[in-house]
């Protein structure tokens, strides 16, 4: 069934997610792996207290926004190694570990689907799965914020805005399509030439009707 496939889509990318956000952790735990490591802990610090700030009610929306977008530029500047890591831990899992998997990341693997590509007798190459992971996982966003940085702080929060927005709109044009096409096939899949199956749903077997050949009576000739 379509919705049960969408579901399970929607599941397995959960849990690849979470997965994803694990190594992430991780990685941003190891301070010698980041030359700015301190000054990014302390934007991080000043970005939960805004946070707290807002929740206690001592800033308005329109503060936090302004604020935010500064603290935005100050974590991504001094975090840009994790920008970095993050982009390629996502090609790593979804491109590489995918298609020696044959398609199956551990999320899929564990909802039983695979991706395989739109043509069934056509094998999938590296950069199908490539193609998928930079439209799907933001990966546009991240290019962005790293050109972004390069700038100043107002011309980052632009750059950094429209990227966002842009970001935001593939990912609901994704699920639009995912709900509400036929195939179940999103963006990511259109342009990568794959589309996702579910390996518990029986396969369809043609039955072709046989017709069947009564035979014929023979009919005794009477003796003249």
């Amino acid at each position: 069934m379509k919705n049960n496939l969408t579901l399970k889509r929607i599941g397995a990318y959960m849990i690849d997610f979470f997965i994803i956000s694990m190594i992430s952790s991780i990685i941003i735990a190891i301070p010698y792996l980041n030359p700015n490591y301190d000054k990014y802990v302390d934007a991080s610090k000043e970005y939960n207290e805004l946070l707290e700030d807002y929740y206690d009610e001592d800033l308005d929306v329109n503060e936090l926004n302004s604020k935010t977008q500064e603290m935005s530029y100050k974590l991504n500047k001094n975090g840009y190694v994790y920008i970095i890591a993050d982009t390629i831990i996502l090609f790593a899992y979804f491109g590489v570990y995918a298609y020696f998997r044959k398609g199956q990341t551990l999320g899929k693997k564990l909802l039983k689907i695979q991706i395989v590509s739109n043509d069934d007798e056509k094998e999938l190459k590296p950069y199908n799965y490539f193609i998928r992971v930079f439209i799907l996982n933001s990966v546009i966003l991240n290019l962005a914020t790293l050109i972004a940085i390069c700038f100043s702080k107002n011309t980052y929060i632009t750059i950094f805005t429209y990227a966002s927005n842009l970001d935001t709109i593939i990912l609901i044009i994704i699920v639009l399509m995912l709900l509400f096409k036929k195939d179940n096939r999103g963006l990511h899949d259109v342009l990568a030439g794959t589309k996702v199956i579910d390996l518990k749903e029986p396969m369809k077997e043609e039955t072709k009707e046989v017709e069947i050949i009564k035979p014929k009576k023979k009919v005794k000739k009477e003796d003249e």
